[in-house]
């Protein structure tokens, strides 16, 4: 049996951008194909192949810079998602719609998040592009390049005014993300930033639920250093704990265990951390709980032990440690 994390709609958003920017690629084939015999597609095209001299040229021609393709992208949005820090900035001194957004939200500032490119992302700060705007899913410039662990993209967004709070649909924040990604450069810039390191997920998730499920031992001790709630619980009531048990991160239960948290906590089920990192079979992990106090006899709500899990499950090694330390059926 086993209890990991569930995947998140943010992961699935930030998959479906991987899908629609792979650096490399020509048009992002997430973007609709501009139709190359319109003069406004014509621009499109130009800005998506960085031919700055057809650009300024259709420009000059007063080809109009903000149209858009059947999805809502714009030349701007285009060159962004691309790299091309001149024709970004041709489009802009043409008085492009630095805040255009596509059909699902995204702006040119988010694409040139995710792609990292801070020369870029200072052009359309510079060009007063809106740091907080959101895209359907209320995802913000900020996420995408935490997501992506672009250090430098973060530092500039928060210096324009990024809100460091902000929250996703799902109520997921940059720090979120950037922990769930193993990111440990823009973890600690968001919380120098004073990201609420305890802010919830809407399932009860912090960002210490993430590194600690993924392992990031370097994640979990920054967000412990800065005063994560160490007992927080999801709404099944597991917490940090519970997650790196069941995933076997040793590393990352014995940090979790020098934050003094309730290592007898039980959730919804009547399941502890012990219990789970028994179902995973992780004897390292399974001795550090019991050192650090773990009941070795708590019973699920439907009257299991440790001990007998591990018997019913065929853990041999585990079901001669329980007993060792006085498990019972």
């Amino acid at each position: 049996m086993q209890h990991h994390l569930k995947v998140s709609v943010r992961i699935a958003a930030v998959l479906a951008l991987i899908l629609i920017f792979a650096i490399g690629c020509s048009t992002p084939t997430y973007m609709s194909s501009p139709k190359a015999e319109k003069p406004a597609s014509s621009l499109i095209n130009a800005a998506d192949a960085g031919d700055l001299v057809r650009v300024k040229s259709l420009i000059a021609a007063k080809v109009d810079v903000n149209a858009k393709t059947d999805d809502g992208e714009t030349a701007l949005i285009y060159a962004s998602a691309r790299g091309y820090a001149e024709v970004v900035n041709a489009l802009l001194t043409a008085r492009a719609d630095v805040n255009a957004k596509a059909n699902d939200g995204r702006t040119a500032l988010m694409w040139a998040s995710v792609r990292g490119d801070i020369e870029v992302v200072n052009a359309l700060l510079t060009a007063r592009a809106d740091v907080n705007a959101k895209a359907f899913d209320a995802v913000t410039a900020l996420m995408l390049g935490s997501d992506k662990g672009h250090v430098e993209v973060v530092e500039a967004l928060l210096a324009a005014g990024a809100d460091v709070n902000a929250k996703t649909d799902n109520g997921e924040t940059a720090l979120i993300w950037a922990s769930d990604m193993r990111h440990a450069g823009v973890v600690e810039t968001v919380l120098a930033a004073k990201a609420d390191v305890n802010a919830k997920a809407n399932d009860g998730r912090t960002a210490l639920f993430y590194a600690s499920a993924r392992g990031y031992a370097k994640v979990v001790n920054a967000l412990l250093t800065a005063r994560a709630d160490v007992n927080a619980k999801n709404k099944n009531g597991e917490t940090a704990l519970f997650y790196a048990s069941d995933n076997g991160h040793a590393e990352v239960v014995g940090a979790l265990l020098t934050a003094r948290p309730d290592v007898n906590a039980k959730n919804k089920n009547g399941e502890t951390a012990l219990i789970w990192a028994v179902w995973g079979d992780h004897a390292e992990v399974v001795e550090a709980l019991l050192a650090a106090g773990a009941d070795v006899n708590a019973k699920t709500k439907d009257g299991r032990t440790a001990l007998k899990i591990a018997r019913v499950a065929g853990h041999t090694g585990m079901v001669k440690l329980l007993r060792q330390a006085g498990g019972k059926e």
